[in-house]
């Protein structure tokens, strides 16, 4: 299993508060993710490298608007 370097999450929810994103910051790493998983009212758009890959606290997490 790749470790990932970086992980992008999209907001899946408009009206989910924004306090979640640092919620989900904190709970990625030690997790495995893939493309299209959600997670509390996001979803993973993108992994660098692609597939599914284990956060880490290194990786960098990413949120699009």
């Amino acid at each position: 299993m790749d470790q990932a370097e970086r992980v992008v999450l999209r907001r899946v929810n408009r009206r989910a508060p924004g306090f979640l994103a640092a919620i989900v910051r904190r709970r990625l790493p030690g997790h495995q993710v893939e493309v299209g998983e959600r997670l509390l009212g996001f979803q993973v758009a993108h992994t660098v490298p692609a597939g599914t890959v284990e956060v880490t606290p290194a990786t960098v997490i990413e949120f699009l608007d």
